[in-house]
């Protein structure tokens, strides 16, 4: 039925993404980076992955302002160029995480072109959301607005050299309807403007309504976040299901996998071997290869954060396993009730290397089988 869908689909996905594995600074270090730390994980990728990896992104945290994209932090004295020919020594792709269109509340935009912003009916500055305790929406409707972000682009790819960015928060340029256009129409000239900016380059699509990405970004987020402890916090069920979750992001990758490779690549989000870090990870060890599983099986963007040149054997083995592409294709996936408990497990059909298999796995403690089907 997909295959059929998307071969009518007057987009179609740009074949320039079909397998990454790699590198994302964010879920060990948030915005507590530094050249020190990215050179550290670099080599240690290198040093525990070798050519098994191919792609190594910088996310937030190297800007001194969401916004102000081009003044960098003290940590980076080299500056962006540096890491990203460091990056490419290493035979990778150089990723660099990017917000273009979200400006936080102190940011030097902010301050010097106010007018720049997109308005409240009332005529207040629009706010896209709290990250960073709250920031506002650039208006791209506005030609100066244009041009800075594609100084921006032109800047990161030209002059530092990135290969691909990752482009977050973009629903917030589609919040409200403005200037007769539904929100619709709004996200979907927002992307093409982007597409616009970057070229041939590689767009990682985040934070984005799914459909306006088709034909535009070359991989996309399918996800919610994956929380940092698998389990699941009180609001997941008073809110919504791209709330942060590792049970909400294990669901997504499952059941909007048929995406994947048919109009971008999925990016399922993270997987965590860790024991420690900045921010360790409060996984036990079966629930660490449970996630690493389904992100292997069901995504074409394969990201650990962590410092993998303090792997031991064992996290090195699972990490390699991992990084392959999945050799194999899904037949089913369903939810179903495990006996004696009522807790919801989803058991996967598949097959693979010619041999039909099962995967199921209890949703609330992560604990997994994985068997062949008679």
């Amino acid at each position: 039925v997909f295959d059929k869908y998307f071969q009518e689909y007057p987009r179609k996905a740009t074949g320039r993404v079909d397998h990454f594995a790699g590198y994302t600074s964010w879920y060990n270090y948030f915005q507590n980076i530094s050249e020190e730390i990215i050179m550290r994980d670099l080599n240690g990728m290198y040093e525990k992955a070798g050519d098994k990896a191919n792609i190594f992104q910088i996310d937030d945290g190297y800007e001194s302002m969401v916004g102000d994209w081009l003044t960098l932090k003290p940590e980076f004295p080299k500056g962006m160029g540096y890491l990203a020919d460091e990056i490419h020594k290493k035979g990778y792709k150089a990723g660099l995480w990017l917000a273009p269109f979200s400006a936080q509340f102190k940011a030097e935009v902010v301050k010097n072109h106010p007018e720049w912003l997109i308005k409240t009916p009332k005529g207040k500055n629009m706010i896209g959301g709290f990250a960073w305790n709250g920031f506002y929406v650039l208006d791209i409707e506005q030609p100066e607005v244009r041009d800075y972000i594609k100084n921006v682009f032109r800047v990161v790819f030209d002059e530092w050299g990135y290969d691909m960015v990752k482009l977050d928060f973009l629903y917030s340029v589609a919040i409200q309807p403005r200037n007769n256009k539904s929100r619709g129409q709004l996200m979907h000239e927002a992307m093409d403007f982007l597409r616009e900016c970057c070229g041939d380059k590689i767009i990682l699509g985040c934070g984005v309504p799914l459909s306006a990405s088709f034909g535009i970004v070359d991989a996309c987020r399918i996800s919610c976040d994956v929380e940092l402890s698998f389990k699941e916090k009180f609001y997941v069920k008073v809110t919504n299901q791209e709330i942060i979750s590792a049970k909400m992001a294990m669901n997504n990758s499952i059941f909007r996998r048929h995406l994947n490779g048919r109009i971008f690549a999925n990016d399922p989000d993270v997987f965590f071997l860790r024991d420690d870090g900045m921010k360790p990870a409060k996984f036990n060890w079966e629930q660490k290869k449970l996630l690493a599983r389904i992100n292997h099986m069901f995504g074409s963007v394969l990201f650990v954060s962590d410092n993998a040149g303090a792997y031991d054997d064992k996290k090195v083995e699972v990490l390699l396993d991992s990084f392959k592409k999945f050799d194999g294709r899904v037949i089913s996936a369903e939810y179903i009730k495990e006996k004696g408990s009522g807790d919801e497990v989803i058991a996967i059909e598949y097959e693979e290397n010619g041999v039909k298999k099962c995967l199921a796995y209890n949703t609330l403690t992560g604990k997994h089988t994985d068997s062949v089907v008679d």
